[in-house]
């Protein structure tokens, strides 16, 4: 009894296994081979299969057993009556498991309505194993048995299935009218945690010679910042143009909301091919990035693309985070470089042979904690011998010693000159494929980082220039230069002392593709200023965190290019004169009562809007997986437990 009905289990599981298949073959946004998404579906179905193996076994130890238990268990119920109802609760159970997260999920985002609708499924797929386990039952008491054997038939049914996803695992992109230039190509690279002055070109003697040569042959902006110096909200004011505070999302763990277009939307509509390849959890397709993306590829996992999507996967994780470290398991946080380059220029070969142009962006995270020593990067002994994840998993209130502060600022150059060096990967493979012959090219830090300054270790809280400042250089194929071509003295290796934003990079991309602006929003066109009709504003909002926790508080502040005010949620406020004062180092708001008290104006709106968030529902927080891999990552948002 309890074999046969742990196969039924089985086999109702590989059966839900191959609609799982189906419904990532359209809903992965990834590139995958055929083989990968045919070892993807085996996986899957073995996976669910044992899914239902365990959702039966119980009911079948019940079944068998249950002359053995009182009558109000159902100790009197006839073998075969057993059978119906074990085979029920079996499917009640694997139905359950698929169903009810997801309807939890429908429930938090406010369709209750749907949310009930996947219960009342659950139910109704239980009903529908009532009576067919019913008709079996009647089969069996007369010793017809059943016409077909179930298994064979689920099993052969989930085969099929998996062999139909791997057929349609890439979804059809619909033909598109080109709007703007056959082959205006748009490519946009973001350095996670790259500092302004750790770049060659702005006075550094790092070694960074591909930005360096970048910035030589086009545009240099020598005053870019971060409005917000955390990684989710700077990549989504770049792709959507917006000030995080207008958009909401001040902090990893938000999502950037549908209702706001974004430069792949506006592109792909045009006809563009968009594909997107990170190497950071904090930037995973589920924030909202992935709009308007054709392929969004976060997917870490080292050993199977796209096993991390399945619900097997989605419900073990979570408990895996609450079991254990998940520093322990960095391919859940971020991926190497040099695999997520593998993977966009696979991409990009693959479409060649489509004729149109491609918004190709790439997110790269080696200079984020943990620093780690790189092969071919010399580092000294001293430096080598510190191991910072261990240090990172005893924050905070971890007290550096002189000789560990020493040893990650050397640490953290070398993971800068790393990231040059896999830029200059990425662009070989590109000229190569013929990608720059006709393209832009937008390199960018989404924000900086402190190694030490306002005794800040290692981390990017505040809003010091130390995060704020970041590296922006432009560059597009009409400068010349770069790729090989004689460079255009009009238009190449221009700097501009100009404050602009990580969100101007928005239109700067649109710009240039000839495609409509975004419209609304807080964007400049870059590529104006070599016009001399371009004007910035004034003095820009910028906010911050004021430690790893959110729940210590937030900053609001307004900087321009001679000053900056601050003002923390207590009450406290600073105002530094950033010509005299680069380092932020004395505080003269005492002094200044006028201009404080513009900054204190201009930051009514951000107290306002924190004020807001902080009364903002539980509902709203990162859930419990989010929240354990934040942490990992160095930051812990004050919503979550």
């Amino acid at each position: 009894m309890v074999s046969f009905l742990c196969g039924l289990g089985a086999a109702t599981g590989a059966f839900v296994g191959g609609l799982e298949c189906m419904a990532l073959a359209h809903t992965l946004s990834l590139q995958m081979t055929r083989l990968e998404m045919g070892e993807l579906a085996l996986t899957v179905i073995a996976m669910d299969a044992g899914v239902g193996l365990l959702a039966a076994f119980p009911p079948a130890l019940w079944a068998k057993y249950a002359d053995r238990l009182p009558r109000a268990l159902g100790g009197d119920l006839h073998l075969a009556r057993r059978y119906q109802v074990a085979f029920t609760l079996g499917v009640l159970l694997l139905a359950s498991f698929f169903l009810v997260p997801l309807a939890r999920e429908l429930w938090l985002s406010e369709r209750k309505s749907a949310g009930f609708g996947m219960i009342f499924l659950a139910l109704l797929v239980s009903m529908t194993a009532w009576f067919h386990g019913g008709y079996f039952l009647r089969r069996w008491l007369v010793g017809a048995g059943p016409a077909l054997g179930y298994r064979a038939v689920m099993f052969t049914v989930a085969a099929v299935l998996g062999a139909i996803s791997v057929i349609v695992q890439a979804p059809a992109v619909a033909e598109q009218t080109v709007i703007g230039s056959d082959d205006n190509n748009v490519i946009l690279v973001t350095i996670d945690t790259l500092r302004r002055d750790h770049v060659g070109i702005y006075g550094s003697l790092v070694p960074t010679p591909t930005i360096d040569a970048l910035g030589r042959a086009g545009l240099i902006f020598d005053d870019a910042i971060t409005t917000i110096p955390e990684t989710l909200p700077s990549h989504a004011a770049m792709l959507t143009g917006n000030q995080p505070a207008r958009i909401h999302v001040l902090s990893n763990g938000d999502h950037v909301s549908h209702s706001f277009l974004t430069v792949a939307e506006q592109l792909g509509a045009a006809g563009y091919r968009t594909g997107a390849f990170v190497s950071s959890f904090a930037v995973a397709g589920a924030t909202g990035l992935d709009q308007g993306f054709q392929v969004y590829d976060d997917d870490f996992f080292p050993y199977l693309r796209g096993i991390s999507s399945t619900r097997a996967a989605r419900t073990g994780l979570p408990l895996l985070m609450r079991a254990a470290n998940p520093a322990d398991f960095p391919f859940l946080l971020e991926r190497a470089s040099a695999e997520t380059i593998r993977r966009a220029l696979a991409w990009v070969d693959s479409g060649m042979s489509e004729h149109r142009p491609t918004f190709l962006w790439v997110h790269l995270f080696d200079p984020h904690a943990p620093y780690e020593p790189r092969e071919g990067f010399p580092v000294s002994d001293e430096a080598r011998a510190i191991d910072h994840r261990a240090i990172l998993a005893q924050e905070p209130g971890y007290l550096y010693k002189p000789e560990e502060v020493a040893g990650l600022q050397e640490l953290y150059r070398q993971e800068c000159a790393y990231a040059d060096s896999q830029v200059k990967v990425l662009l070989d493979g590109l000229q190569a494929q013929g990608m720059l012959d006709h393209a832009i090219v937008v390199v960018a830090g989404d924000h900086g980082e402190s190694l030490g300054q306002h005794n800040i270790y290692f981390n990017h809280h505040g809003v010091y220039d130390d995060v704020l400042r970041v590296p922006l250089v432009v560059w597009d194929s009409d400068m010349g230069g770069y790729d090989g071509k004689p460079a255009n003295p009009d238009r190449a290796g221009k700097r501009f002392d100009h404050t602009v934003t990580t969100a101007d990079i928005a239109n700067t991309l649109l710009g240039f593709s000839g495609i409509s602006p975004l419209t609304g929003t807080q964007s400049t066109n870059l590529l104006g200023f070599l016009d001399g009709d371009q004007s910035t504003a004034a003095s820009l909002p910028v906010q911050g965190r004021d430690s790893a926790s959110l729940a210590d508080g937030q900053l609001c502040g307004v900087r321009s290019p001679n000053a900056k005010y601050i003002r923390k949620q207590d009450g406290t406020e600073l105002f530094f004169d950033l010509v005299n004062d680069p380092g932020e180092l004395h505080d003269i708001s005492a002094q200044e009562p006028d201009a404080v008290a513009r900054g204190r104006a201009g930051t009514t709106n951000c107290m306002a809007g924190l004020a807001a968030r902080a009364a903002a529902p539980a509902a709203a927080a990162p859930d419990a997986d989010e929240c354990a891999r934040l942490k990992a990552l160095g930051y812990n948002d004050g919503r979550c437990p």
